[in-house]
């Protein structure tokens, strides 16, 4: 067996295409077709399912995955490792982020980094917590910032967590919408305005609020589901729509009176926590620790 299969292997599971991984890869579709195949033989065990439009893991095939992902990141960090002393690339960063916080975060960050270190070449990630963390995995990704409570990510015991700043889940509205008029307002009231929630929010959280968020509800007024706050700022500025989000990320237009908080008697306590998270026991570059300090140091000054 060797690192090439693996990484195949690995590749198609991620795209379930073979024409894509082969793509990616930069090899032919029969190159790529004869190695799974090669190590299938080797390991005397079905890992594909294959049709027409796409091809879909075997129990084992899970199984396989999983290690796979393993050895390859070992396998990127004992190179790291090795090159780090001499390595050309000291002063590349590739940071990652999930959706809703990164680009909020990263957009006031960012600024006084580059400038406080101008020779820094910073590569820059947005993507949903799972796919951050197999990128990590596959050491395509120095370091991530995202929310780490409510995903679990502070369960996982192969990442490291540096704390960056706590949130909690709020209902946010434009200066002047009517349910601001209301003395008692309790969540049933919210079903008659549309709702935006942030793509990829749990369910843990939406049946907090019993059927708020059930599309199938008698006189549903309308979801929008959003990946980065400034998709629907227009929207909250003239319109009565609501937000469910965390106050964190919304809190330089609360301060400014953009929006407001809608003060809801029976709101369900959620509670965010948002963290730069590193691979366990993974070498890290000059430029990823400096980058990290910053962050924190920002965290300090702003709590």
């Amino acid at each position: 067996m060797e690192l090439r299969h693996l990484k195949h292997f690995v590749t198609l599971a991620e795209y379930k295409s073979y024409s894509l991984a082969a793509s990616e890869l930069n090899i032919s579709q029969p190159s790529l077709t004869r190695s799974i195949q090669r190590l299938e033989s080797l390991l005397e065990a079905k890992l594909m399912e294959r049709n027409s439009r796409f091809v879909k893991l075997t129990y084992f095939g899970n199984i396989v995955l999983k290690h796979s992902e393993k050895i390859l990141s070992s396998v990127s960090d004992l190179e790291a490792e090795v090159k780090l002393p001499r390595d050309d690339s000291f002063n590349d960063i590739v940071l990652g982020g999930g959706n809703l916080v990164a680009s909020h975060v990263y957009d006031s960050i960012l600024v006084e980094f580059t400038r406080k270190y101008p020779n820094f070449n910073v590569e820059l990630c947005y993507r949903y917590v799972e796919e951050l963390y197999g990128l990590m995995l596959k050491g395509e990704l120095d370091v991530f910032l995202a929310e780490t409570r409510i995903t679990q990510l502070d369960k996982m015991p192969d990442i490291d967590i540096i704390p960056y700043c706590e949130s909690k889940g709020v209902f946010c509205c434009r200066p002047g919408h009517p349910l601001l008029k209301e003395k008692y307002l309790f969540t049933p009231r919210l079903k008659d305005y549309q709702i935006a929630l942030p793509r990829g929010t749990p369910v843990e959280i939406t049946s907090a609020f019993d059927d708020l968020f059930d599309t199938e509800r008698e006189y549903f007024s309308g979801l929008v589901r959003f990946e980065e706050i400034h998709t629907i700022k227009h929207s909250l500025y003239n319109s009565d729509m609501i937000c469910l989000l965390p106050d964190v990320i919304v809190k330089q237009e609360l301060e400014a009176g953009r929006l407001v908080l809608l003060n809801i008697n029976n709101m369900p306590q959620i509670d965010v926590a948002y963290g730069i998270v590193t691979m366990k026991g993974k070498p890290i570059k000059p430029a990823v620790k400096k980058f990290i300090e910053f962050v924190q140091t920002t965290a300090e000054h702003n709590s």
